[in-house]
């Protein structure tokens, strides 16, 4: 089995480094005309014979559509990035001083929760349900998320890859192809392949 994972476009909230999971925003202007222009340069996987999902997040169908045009696809809600409650829609800088912030980002933010959110481990725990759902079908698929998303499932497959959490993470547009021998992971590579 092939699985593509492929993180959505840029977004105003890329460029600002702002906290931005459950938010439904769409892609940049810039971020559209960047991922026109890396679908030119081609790399991309063929969409035909895959089963291809978005999270159903404005920012990942733009991608898609972007990418692949119009194409069929279904929802994995699963796969949606984390939600970080009450830091949704705020900076560092914004929340540098905030005394709850500053607990959850010099903790363990993997354990400790988001207030009102989500922490690491129950992003985890809900997008490696989604992908066992997907790897019992057995079935070549794609699935255009978030980079969080596709940070936890890399380094749940490959947690002796040597990249820290910032070099696994794909930047907008881009991502990975996973092959597996039913669900043990066999080999991974970056896409499009010319990155």
């Amino acid at each position: 089995m092939k699985l593509y994972l492929i993180r959505h476009g840029r977004t105003q909230a890329n460029v600002t480094y702002t906290y931005c999971g459950r938010t439904d925003i769409p892609l940049s202007d810039d971020g559209k005309e960047l991922l026109a222009k890396m679908r030119s340069e081609g790399g991309y996987p063929d969409p035909r014979g895959l089963d291809v999902y978005t999270t159903g997040m404005i920012r990942t169908e733009q991608t898609l559509q972007i990418l692949f045009g119009n194409i069929p696809h279904k929802l994995k809600r699963s796969f949606r990035e984390m939600d970080f409650g009450e830091f949704e829609g705020r900076t560092y800088e914004e929340l540098k001083d905030v005394p709850e912030y500053q607990a959850w980002i010099n903790g363990d933010h993997m354990s400790n929760v988001c207030p009102g959110g989500e922490s690491g481990n129950i992003m985890e725990r809900r997008v490696l349900r989604g992908l066992n759902a997907l790897l019992e079908k057995g079935r070549d698929a794609m699935v255009v998320c978030h980079g969080g998303t596709i940070a936890i499932i890399f380094q749940h497959f490959f947690p002796d890859s040597g990249l820290n959490w910032y070099e696994i993470q794909p930047a907008n547009g881009t991502g990975y192809l996973i092959e597996f021998d039913g669900t043990s992971p066999l080999r991974w590579e970056r896409i499009p392949e010319h990155i």
